[in-house]
This record gives structure tokens, sequence and C-alpha cells, in this order.
């Protein structure tokens, strides 16, 4: 089997296996269980995963590079810096509704090591594209120079970590899209300059932003 073979066999694995978890849990979901469903001997499962502990952690940064391949990110950085602010206030929302609070519980609980590496990877990628919308954002007059970066890219990925718990997200009083919305906005008014209010007012009451680019 040559390493494109090998590669796409894996991708076709990882997207079988995940529609499981989604339908039947993560805890529920044994590695006997997978073979069983998908007819597949645990020699040649094992090929491709060293252990369940791999397999999860595989299957959480499938799903997660499906929302941002690195095209959606360059044709991203194409708009303004305030449009780029409320596409990943929309990737944002959809990433959370995505999200089964079960299989979310049973990922921290079971697989805690897997979980604190996919969360410092998102938390990572988060605040790297964030830095880098607020240079293009300060560039294009969009926002002001003198904002205390450091503290609001702490604050901005320490929210969305925090709600993103699944012991958070059944507690939230509210939808997690207004709490998303109203976090993203907020940040972006503080930042702005009054060309950058001028074009935040624009996209939200005057052209109805379009959840087509995923970051």
């Amino acid at each position: 089997m040559t390493e494109s073979e090998f590669n796409r066999t894996r991708e076709e694995l990882l997207e079988n296996i995940s529609e499981l978890f989604l339908k039947y849990g993560l805890r529920s979901t044994s590695m006997d269980d997978i073979c069983s469903h998908l007819k597949i001997s645990k020699k040649t499962l094992y090929q491709y995963f060293s252990n369940k502990d791999d397999l999860v952690e595989q299957i959480m940064m499938h799903r997660r590079n499906n929302y941002r391949t690195q095209k959606d990110i360059e044709e991203l950085k194409q708009h303004n810096s305030i449009e780029i602010m409320l596409t990943i206030r929309d990737h944002i929302i959809r990433s959370f509704n995505s999200r089964m609070p079960a299989n979310l519980f049973d990922l921290k609980k079971y697989h805690p090591d897997v979980y604190q590496r996919v969360n410092n990877k998102d938390q990572i990628f988060i605040q790297n594209l964030f830095n880098e919308v607020i240079d293009k954002g300060i560039r294009d007059g969009y926002f002001r120079s003198d904002i205390n970066r450091e503290i609001q890219v702490y604050l901005f990925v320490k929210q969305m970590s925090l709600i993103g718990e699944p012991e958070m997200i059944s507690e939230l009083k509210y939808p997690i899209s207004t709490i998303v919305s109203t976090i993203v906005e907020n940040i972006i008014r503080s930042f702005a300059t009054p060309q950058g209010m001028h074009e935040l007012e624009h996209l939200l009451y005057n052209k109805p932003h379009e959840k087509t680019t995923k970051p």
C-alpha cells in the first residue's frame, strides 16, 4: 500500500468512526464495536490507530480540520478585519452547535490527556488567528493601534475555552449563539476606530453577514 492509499483509507476510517461516535457515544463505542460495524479486523484497525486514545485524538482533529483548511484560512484573509471577526464568530457558533455534550463529558472524563491536547491546539489556533486579524485591522485602519493586545487576546481565548467546557455548556442561561455573538461584537467595538465602527454597523444592520467562509 502506498502512502497516499494509506492516508486515504485512514481518512475514510476517521469519517466512518466519527459517525459511530456521534450515533452511539464515545464511551459506549469500543474498538470491537468499530470493527464489527465497519466489517474490518482488529489487525487492520490497529494498523492505523495504536489505541483508543490515539483514535479519539485523530477523530477530534479530523473534525476540526474539516472546519478549517489552510485554503479556507487564506481565502478568509482576503476580507477586511471586521468581516473576518464576524466569520470567526459564525465558525465558533457552528463548532459549538455541532458538539454533543455527552461526548464532550466522556472525552474529558475518559480521555483527559486527549481532551487537554485538543483544547490546547484549539486555543493556539484561535490565538494566532486573532493576532493576525488585529494586525490586519490596525493596518487597514479598522482597529486602534493603542489596544492592549495581549490581555484582549488572552481574555478572548479564555472566554471561548470556558464556554466550550462540557460542564458549562449544560449550564448556560442563554443560547450559545447569543453569548458568542455578544462577546465577539463587544470585542470589535472595543477595538474599532470610527471607520471600523461604521463597517461593523453596516455589516450587522444593513448587509446581513453571509456565513459562507470557514476559518
